[in-house]
């Protein structure tokens, strides 16, 4: 991504339409401590691939006819429930039938997955049990608009006892593993940055963990879990990591730009590309930091893109702290009071139990001076890639020096890339190898097409993008200047009399 260049134009972005989910919470007492049941979802999952996450999913129409068939649809939610229950099935090999948990059998549930209208069949077949007068739903949350899919999701629990029959991960593709996770370990490996969790999972969970230290009982602490709205406010990705999508003139299909608050509650906190202008994103801001409680000590901008820093005198206004940015930055928006970081430096964000290290990597290619962060919870990504569309190398970029920048971040091998625009990707190998051999396959094309006799601009793009015919033509003939000047550096070809030849 990017500030829109220079004399394009693009159409208005929709934001994505939002789809109707529904997941489950179920619970059980161990001893001292409540278990959740969590699966594991697969590296191959579109969204959210690598969390742990409750059992559920998308609505479907065949789950809303079933509703009816089942005497449900006087429940304002009985096609949620239905969801959730076939979804239970598929999954985990589960139903729930008298408040309880219980085996489907595993040929039906075969055919379950073979064709999800034989959930119907069966149920009105009398082989699944199903019963959902035990389901309360607790929670409501919408998908951030960063994400290019977005759900209303409804969150349902059920507690169950702990000789509940064990679920089964056989034929489904969904889940990779699943098992009952105590709330302690859980938190314990969240701050740990050892296990991936969807934000509004985590804050649900982290909310009924408050209510039950705090004494309350389970029935209690649950029907307290509810909130006013379901847009989600904190959108931690991590522990420590915060994201709030601030409204920017940034390049579609992208149009929000991640503000990253970094650090703990009661502790140093560090704002990183706080790109707000309108009076809404500020408070978002100001809300978030304040609830936080604790000690803003900058605001640290990644590179000099329009997109990425907002009204930064009214936010050191209103909370203080300094600017932070690399020289470039600091010369180019002309911040003579900046605290430069150089390639290397720490920044330590104090705390009384999570201190946390930061180190500082100048990453240019897309931008000169652009900043990354590496911790253990992750890597600050930047514009180096995109959770949601593509990254452009612009005039003031280089090529090659982005892919050298993109290897060394792969060598770190970060837990989490967090980019400056869409959701986070959770798997980082999967995605920098994509960017690095897209890159330069494309680049291959580029040298193909000069030394094959063409020598335009326009007509090399053609070429290098005709496996793309739905590219925006001045971002393709911006992309090709961008590797016929790379190969130009390299020494493969020449620019003469406006014509590209090959050396």
């Amino acid at each position: 991504m990017s500030e829109v260049p220079s004399g394009l134009n693009f159409d208005a972005v929709s934001a994505a339409p939002i789809r109707d989910s529904a997941s489950l919470m179920l619970t059980r007492s161990n001893k001292e401590d409540i278990e959740i049941l969590l699966g594991k979802r697969a590296k191959t999952m579109r969204a959210f691939p690598n969390f742990w996450s409750f059992p559920g999913g998308g609505l479907s129409r065949k789950d809303i006819e079933a509703a009816t068939k089942l005497n449900l649809d006087s429940d304002k939610h009985g096609a949620m429930k239905i969801c959730i229950v076939r979804e239970l099935c598929e999954e985990l090999g589960l139903t729930i039938n008298n408040n309880k948990i219980c085996t489907v059998n595993t040929k039906i549930r075969r055919s379950v997955l073979d064709n999800k209208n034989n959930w119907l069949k069966e149920v009105l077949a009398g082989n699944i049990k199903f019963d959902t007068n035990g389901l309360t739903l607790i929670r409501e949350r919408i998908t951030p608009i960063f994400a290019p899919m977005r759900f209303h999701n409804r969150f349902f629990h059920l507690h169950v006892s702990t000789d509940a029959p064990d679920f089964n991960l056989e034929e489904q593709t969904e889940f990779e593993k699943a098992k009952w996770y105590s709330i302690k370990k859980l938190l314990y490996d969240w701050n740990e940055h050892s296990i991936y969790l969807p934000p509004p999972l985590f804050s649900l969970i982290r909310d009924l963990d408050f209510q039950l230290k705090n004494g309350i009982e389970l029935n209690s602490a649950i029907n307290n879990l509810s909130s006013d709205s379901p847009e989600e406010r904190e959108i931690n990705f991590s522990a420590g990591v915060i994201c709030i999508p601030v409204k920017t003139a940034t390049l579609p299909p992208a149009t929000t730009t991640n503000c990253y608050l970094l650090g703990r509650e009661g502790g140093d906190l560090l704002l990183v590309d706080p790109a707000a202008h309108n009076k809404e994103d500020l408070e978002w801001i100001m809300e978030l930091v304040n609830s936080l409680n604790g000690n803003i000590i900058g605001f640290l901008l990644t590179h000099r893109h329009s997109d990425h820093y907002g009204n930064l005198k009214k936010l050191k206004n209103l909370i203080g702290g300094e600017i932070w940015c690399s020289k470039h930055t600091s010369e180019y928006l002309g911040i003579e009071d900046a605290i430069i970081l150089n390639d290397n430096d720490k920044i330590l964000l104090n705390h009384s139990e999570f201190p946390t290290e930061w180190k500082v990597l100048i990453t240019p290619g897309h931008c000169p001076g652009h900043i990354c962060l590496f911790s253990k919870a992750g890597l600050i990504a930047g514009d180096m890639v995109a959770g949601y569309g593509t990254i452009l190398i612009p005039n003031e970029g280089n090529m090659e020096i982005y892919l050298e920048q993109l290897e060394r971040i792969k060598k770190l091998e970060p837990r989490i890339l967090f980019p400056s625009h869409g959701p986070l990707i959770s798997v980082p190998e999967k995605i920098l190898s994509y960017y690095i051999s897209h890159r330069k396959k494309r680049q291959k094309r580029v040298h193909d097409a000069v030394l094959s006799g063409i020598k335009n601009l326009t007509e090399i793009s053609k070429i290098a993008y005709e496996d793309t015919p739905g590219a925006h033509i001045g971002l393709s003939q911006q992309q090709t200047l961008a590797h016929l000047l790379s190969l130009e550096r390299l020494g493969k070809i020449s620019k003469i009399n406006n014509l590209w030849l090959p050396n």
